[in-house]
């Protein structure tokens, strides 16, 4: 039996308590935020222990495995205390809010037991798609990958927040916050990236938010594929984003939550989830691998999204391509 702690209990965190309740051979032994009304809520809903403090967490033996759900510039130092604390840690996105803290992370942690919540990837569509691309020898070569993400942030979203939208607290905004999880379906299925020339943009919340509300990009990938890249939170209702890979034999399309083979319909994702519709429902499956069949992406599976990343932000910065790693 594995207990675990979530700390922050802000957005996300009642989707984690949500999916580790229902997880056998796992308690949710205690949630933890410094807003000591939300602490005490989520406490009381799941009957678990109360903490308002990150280092009692860790001063208490009985705990196995820590959830990172705070604001981002919070994740590395947390993320490093546990680990140091022999910690099991699972981290929300992005597990490093900097390019240095990652290399850091890679460099001082590897092989520690923290595990990087990118929860699409267990989409029922793109399970399946990954494995029609690992075992149908019929494709051909991989031509070109597209990701778009269409989302809605106003003015009250990022108010809503101190920490959002600023680059000291954030560091960025669409990129690194929403749609980072759709360059990581594009990299987890057409392979990593060598370089990229982004171009960055605040298009709606000029005066609102310091970062990127808009981001556009063109990818080369090592296996020789090419792809785009776009994603804002200008638009006016928030969709789920949209995935199409073009091989010699065959195309794929991802959209609304359904996969299609040339044109022909394949599967669609489960309906059921926790929080917002277009999350998906991703982390119950994600956090019941890890707990229940010991199976668990790490920081090493994410590495070129990451550094993807971060070679976007250095791209937009000096209007240059930058090579990844």
């Amino acid at each position: 039996m594995k207990r675990a702690c979530i700390v922050g209990y802000g957005a996300i965190g009642p989707v984690h308590a949500e999916a580790l309740a229902g997880i056998p051979d796992v308690d949710l032994y205690g949630i933890c935020d410094i807003d000591k009304e939300r602490a005490d809520k989520g406490a009381a809903e799941y009957h678990c222990k109360v903490f308002y403090d990150l280092d009692d967490c860790l001063k208490d033996e009985e705990i196995d495995s820590i959830h990172i759900c705070t604001p981002h510039y919070l994740h590395y130092g947390m993320i490093e205390k546990c680990l140091v604390a022999g910690k099991q840690v699972v981290s929300e996105k992005p597990i490093t809010m900097k390019k240095e803290e990652f290399s850091a992370l890679l460099r001082e942690f590897a092989g520690k037991p923290v595990y990087p919540v990118m929860q699409n990837r267990t989409n029922k569509c793109v399970t399946t798609l990954k494995q029609i691309l690992d075992t149908d020898t019929e494709l051909g070569k991989l031509i070109s990958v597209k990701g778009i993400m269409t989302w809605h942030r106003d003015e009250s979203y990022y108010n809503s927040a101190a920490w959002r939208g600023t680059l000291a607290y954030e560091g960025g905004g669409v990129l690194i916050n929403q749609s980072v999880h759709t360059l990581d379906l594009m990299i987890y299925l057409a392979g990593n990236v060598e370089s990229v020339n982004a171009t960055m943009s605040n298009k709606s919340l000029q005066g609102v938010i310091e970062v990127e509300d808009t981001v556009d990009a063109f990818m080369k990938f090592k296996n020789g594929a090419t792809g785009i890249f776009y994603a804002t939170n200008a638009y006016g209702k928030t969709k789920k984003p949209q995935l199409e890979l073009e091989f010699e034999h065959a195309s794929f399309q991802y959209i609304n939550g359904e996969l299609y083979r040339d044109k022909q319909f394949v599967c669609r994702d489960d309906h059921k989830f926790s929080g917002k519709e277009y999350w998906g429902s991703g982390h119950g499956r994600l956090l019941y691998d890890l707990y229940a069949n010991q199976k668990a992406f790490t920081v090493e599976d994410i590495r070129n999204t990451m550094e993807t990343m971060f070679a976007m932000y250095e791209s937009a910065e000096h209007g240059t391509t930058i090579n990844v790693r």
